[in-house]
């Protein structure tokens, strides 16, 4: 007989992972110069939605470029 509370518990662990990750990514391609608009296309969310993520995981929502121009 399965546990369902492990299995279950099991796949939302895996699932956290996957989105941390996927987060991640979608702030590094940020910073690597790419548009919100590219990175939501690519990532399957709203270019809104790929701001947010880079302004949580970065701190900021700009370039690398733009970023060290600004705090230079």
């Amino acid at each position: 007989m399965t546990d369902w509370e492990k299995q279950l518990n099991r796949r939302a662990a895996v699932m956290d992972k996957a989105e941390k990750a996927r987060d991640e990514d979608i702030a590094a391609a940020r910073l690597d110069g790419r548009t919100f608009r590219q990175i939501g296309a690519w990532a399957g969310i709203n270019h809104e939605s790929a701001r947010k993520i880079c302004l949580r995981v970065n701190g900021h929502t700009r370039t690398r470029e733009e970023h060290e121009r600004d705090t230079s």
